[in-house]
């Protein structure tokens, strides 16, 4: 398969692109080690081949291993970490701040929609253009869909009729 290639420390270091500290800290782990240098100064000797199937069988072991209760503590407090964060920046908003103004709008909605049906069928009865008709149609659906998407949850309550107003007049 692989040619198994024998390097010192620093030559592993470079190869693998990691510092010193972090290579130390694999051996601590378990980097398997050719040649224990003998004595101060010396270098161990890594075999290259060895050192990749450790780093593969290591990462595997991180993919499946399962969560520690010390780990999910930590990733729970990064999570508190990272919404606090979107909260601030006012990129997540709170249920409690987004529910009132959506309810509001969806009953201004239904309370217009629940108008249209007597309005629009006296008005399509009085037509006889199918051209008309959908015209008409059209109008009050762009009309709905113009309401919707500039709702203002601080308006009066009566927003739903002044819609239904202004529909009645662009088709009138």
């Amino acid at each position: 398969m692989g040619v198994a290639v024998k390097v010192n420390k620093s030559q592993l270091e470079e190869i693998l692109g990691v510092s010193h500290v972090t290579l130390t800290e694999w051996q601590e782990q378990g980097l398997p080690i050719e040649v224990r240098a003998e004595r101060k100064g010396q270098s161990h000797t890594y075999e290259t081949k060895q050192v990749i199937d450790w780093m593969i069988q290591r990462e595997l072991n991180k993919a499946n291993a399962k969560e520690t209760a010390r780990d999910r503590l930590a990733r729970m407090q990064g999570d508190m970490v990272e919404l606090d964060l979107l909260t601030k920046r006012g990129l997540l908003v709170p249920v409690e701040q987004i529910e009132p103004a959506w309810t509001s709008m969806v009953a201004a909605a239904k309370s217009y929609l629940r108008q249209e049906p007597d309005r629009l069928t006296h008005l399509l009865n009085t037509m006889e253009s199918v051209d008309a008709k959908r015209d008409l149609l059209a109008e009050t659906f762009d009309e709905f869909l113009r309401k919707l998407s500039t709702y203002d949850p601080s308006a009066d309550d009566d927003s739903a009729e002044s819609a239904s107003s202004s529909a009645k007049e662009s088709v009138l």
